[in-house]
């Protein structure tokens, strides 16, 4: 499902498909606003990892 960055909570996750084929599978653990954009931190199996995201952009997440 098409989800605006804005509306990710905590828990939900975050399905990234590569080039190659692979998927990678990331955990919302925190959704914090930084002005016009959103700060979203990430668990994988390769840690923590935070990212800048316009508010209105969208992700697929479950």
């Amino acid at each position: 499902m098409m989800m605006k960055i804005s509306e990710l909570k905590a828990g939900f996750r975050i399905s990234e498909h590569k080039d190659n084929g692979d998927i990678q599978h990331f955990e919302v653990v925190n959704v914090q606003p930084a002005g016009r954009r959103v700060e979203v931190t990430f668990r994988s199996h390769s840690g923590m990892e935070s990212a800048l995201y316009p508010a209105d952009a969208y992700l697929s997440a479950y």
